[in-house]
C-alpha cells in the first residue's frame, strides 16, 4: 500500500473556501450538539442561523456578516469529517459553476 492513501487518512478535509475557521467550529459544535440531543435528522441553515446569533448575541460581534452561500459547503465538510453522520443533513445535488 502506498503512502499516500494513508496520509489522505490522515489529512483533515480543508475547510470550506471563504468561511471563516471560527464559523466552521461553532457549526461543528452545534451540529454535535443537536445530534446528541436525539435528532437524526437537522437543517444546516438553522444551525447557520444559531452560529449567527452566537456571534452577534453572545460575542457582541455586530458587525459579523455570515454569508447564506456557506450552509451548503459547511453542512458537505461536516459530513466529510464525521461520516458517522451520514444523512443527518439533506443534500441536493451540486451544480458546479
Amino acid at each position: 500500500m502506498s503512502a499516500a492513501p494513508l496520509l489522505e487518512l490522515m489529512t483533515p478535509p480543508a475547510y470550506p473556501e471563504g468561511v471563516p475557521v471560527d464559523v466552521c467550529h461553532s457549526f461543528e459544535k452545534l451540529a454535535l450538539e443537536v445530534r446528541a440531543s436525539g435528532f437524526r435528522r437537522y437543517s444546516a441553515d438553522a444551525i447557520l442561523h444559531r452560529v449567527r446569533w452566537h456571534m452577534h448575541i453572545e460575542r457582541g460581534n455586530r458587525g459579523f456578516k455570515a454569508n447564506n452561500n456557506w450552509t451548503a459547503p459547511l453542512a458537505r465538510w461536516f459530513l466529510k469529517i464525521h461520516p458517522e453522520a451520514a444523512g443527518f443533513f439533506e443534500l441536493r445535488e451540486r451544480v458546479d459553476q
